[in-house]
């Protein structure tokens, strides 16, 4: 699936510049992203360059058939809710089918023992069991 424009887009044009496949163009009111145009940066970059470049984060989304608008939300609308757990629900199976090496592993392990040794001693410090 293609990336999609939410409408968190500021307008800012860097999605525009960074986009190899000249996918992304403005339709007078807000940016789109041509569907026919985008295939996710995938033999330019390893991430996709508007969502890479974009300020807030939000403004370029994955995986999104259509732009939805975050403000239907505060209405309460079924749709959105609906699309925003198929989506969630697709991108943690996505995580949890992915392969981790095992230097990231090693790296989180030492991580977490050494922040759970510095927790320990602040506790010893303050005279609380952790």
């Amino acid at each position: 699936m293609t990336y999609s424009i939410t409408d968190r887009c500021i307008d800012c044009d860097r999605c525009v510049l960074a986009c190899p496949t000249g996918a992304i163009q403005h339709n007078g009111q807000r940016y789109e992203i041509n569907p026919n145009l985008c295939n996710n940066c995938i033999g330019h970059y390893a991430v996709a360059q508007c969502w890479s470049a974009c300020p807030t984060n939000h403004g370029c989304i994955p995986g999104v058939d259509k732009p939805f608008n975050t403000s239907i939300a505060l209405n309460g609308s079924q749709d959105y809710w609906e699309k925003w757990f198929d989506t969630y629900n697709r991108m943690v199976a996505q995580l949890h089918l992915a392969r981790h090496s095992e230097y990231w592993d090693s790296w989180f392990d030492r991580y977490a023992y050494r922040i759970s040794g510095l927790l320990q001693s602040a506790h010893q410090a303050i005279g609380t069991d952790a």
